[in-house]
């Protein structure tokens, strides 16, 4: 969305227009839902923090804070929200349901699209199968597209620190994505 037309959606909404507020917002709620529920392992988790954050997105703008980048500005707010909602449910566990979860593609055919649901479905079980500081910055590093810098930042932590959670993300998903493509090898033969 363009920033003008972000600029006069926000005026809008200052003036009192549900729909401006709809129109703003629904082209970031799907990307914003799948990061809070692959860094949160919860449908009801995830639907807090997008909530919470569309929330305060709406205070913001009716207070009159200057937003000049919306869509990196609500990310930010996101991973702030699922962070928060993370450190309160750190022993929160709930089994993965990822039926629903429908990961958009651009495949042509009927078996390309089966092939890419399965692969979109085993990476994101292994990505749920990670530590929760490691689903965390991952999360916020792929799906929300922070910087570095940004994440040590809103994690309070160091720079080194977010990258080494980074890389040994990485390899347990690399481990783990091996082993079942292999599996997958053996059940063809």
């Amino acid at each position: 969305m363009e920033r003008e037309t972000e600029q006069r959606l926000m005026n809008d909404i200052r003036r009192g227009n549900k729909e401006a507020f709809r129109a703003l917002v629904n082209p970031l709620i799907p990307k914003a839902y799948r990061s809070a529920y692959m860094m949160l392992q919860s449908r009801p988790l995830a639907e807090e923090a997008v909530q919470n954050s569309l929330i305060e997105l709406y205070s913001a703008i009716m207070n009159g804070k200057e937003i000049v980048r919306l869509q990196g500005w609500f990310s930010r707010l996101l991973a702030h929200r699922a962070v928060d909602i993370a450190r309160k449910e750190q022993g929160y566990k709930q089994t993965v349901d990822i039926d629903g979860v429908d990961i958009q593609d651009a495949a042509s055919t009927p078996l390309e699209s089966l092939l890419k649901k399965e692969q979109s479905e085993r990476l994101l079980e292994s990505i749920m199968a990670l530590e929760l500081q490691q689903r965390i910055v991952l999360g916020l590093y792929y799906f929300q597209e922070l910087k570095i810098e940004e994440i040590a930042s809103l994690l309070d932590i160091k720079e080194g620190t977010v990258k080494s959670r980074l890389y040994h993300a990485r390899v347990k998903l690399s481990a783990v994505l091996h082993r079942a493509q292999g599996r997958a090898k053996e059940l063809l033969i």
